[in-house]
């Protein structure tokens, strides 16, 4: 008897022990997890800046000081917006970062972040040959909704690895973006600095680069350009009367993050496997610092057509953080 009332305590005594160090264990995951979640909400960190697409008011909008005259016979839209002036995106919210969280091993957590972006696309197109006066413009405006996603791996800092803000950023994805359905796909980014060498993107949240080692850098006063090779399944295609694009493609990089920098790209053509490629360049004037430059490709449709049920917001981005170095 007496031996079975020592096994029954026993029994308890592992059991109570063990209870206590599952329930130790979860609180510690729990934990790291509210602390990763709030490193990745902040929007203070500049490696996961993810709302550069936003113009901010209609005064920041893109300058294109563009018509498109379409000759008889042409495919064009079915209700087209002529003159355009100006076009972009006003961010109305931007919604938090969702999260989910993965831990791959002892010392990294791998987190999969995604956030919404909701708003206006607006195009103004002028009236006349007056484009200084917004009286003298009508201003179209499509609902937009574009989501934006990025992975990013977290390590314990060993120089704190009890306390709060244990972890430190170690690596990053590049950024992809989308707007809902979008029939846009790009295919790869190939990005050349002034000495010729030359880095190939194919798949953004495949590319894990280490932080600081892996980011690009730029010198300033260096000329940057940019490949983008790009497929459009769009059913209702809108062509550029004298270079056949079916896009606009824009790069945007950073002069602040309130202060953002844009540049057309050029149609080169279509290769012989239907893919469009597009090309820019800009020279990086920033001050030595974080910063991230955008693909930004847009239907043409999204532009020079009003209606937005046969031509709503229809966009994808990539994004790279790089570094401008003294």
């Amino acid at each position: 008897m007496k031996r079975h009332l020592l096994m029954f305590g026993l029994s308890i005594l592992i059991a109570g022990i063990l209870f206590v160090g599952c329930e130790k264990n979860v609180t510690t995951i729990l934990d790291e997890e509210a602390e990763l979640e709030e490193l990745v909400l902040d929007e203070e960190n500049d490696y996961l800046f993810d709302w550069g697409i936003d113009d901010g008011s209609e005064d920041n909008l893109f300058s294109l000081n563009f018509r498109m005259s379409y000759p008889d016979g042409f495919n064009k839209p079915l209700t087209p917006i002529e003159n355009v002036v100006r076009f972009g995106r006003i961010i109305k919210q931007r919604y938090p970062r969702t999260i989910i969280y993965r831990r791959t091993a002892r010392d990294s957590a791998l987190l999969f972040l995604e956030r919404v972006l909701e708003g206006r696309f607006v195009i103004m197109s002028r009236i006349g040959s007056d484009s200084s006066n917004a009286d003298s413009m009508v201003v179209y405006r499509k609902p937009l909704r574009h989501i934006v996603r990025r992975k990013a791996v977290f390590v314990p800092r060993t120089e704190n690895p009890q306390g709060r803000r244990g972890w430190k950023l170690k690596a990053i994805s590049l950024g992809q973006g989308n707007s809902p359905r979008s029939t846009i796909r790009i295919q790869k980014l190939v990005v050349i600095n002034t000495a010729g060498d030359s880095l190939v993107f194919t798949d953004p949240l495949k590319t894990m680069m280490q932080i600081p080692e892996d980011i690009p850098r730029f010198s300033r006063g260096e000329e940057v350009t940019v490949q983008v090779y790009l497929t459009n399944n769009t059913s209702h295609p809108v062509y550029h009367p004298d270079t056949g694009a079916t896009e606009t493609v824009i790069l945007h990089y950073s002069r602040s993050r309130k202060k953002r920098g844009r540049k057309l790209f050029t149609f080169m053509g279509t290769n012989e496997d239907g893919v469009n490629i597009y090309q820019g360049t800009w020279k990086v004037q920033e001050a030595p610092r974080v910063y991230h430059v955008i693909v930004d490709v847009i239907d043409n449709g999204t532009i020079f057509d009003s209606d937005p049920e046969m031509y709503p917001y229809n966009s994808v981005t990539w994004s790279c953080p790089y570094i401008v170095e003294r």
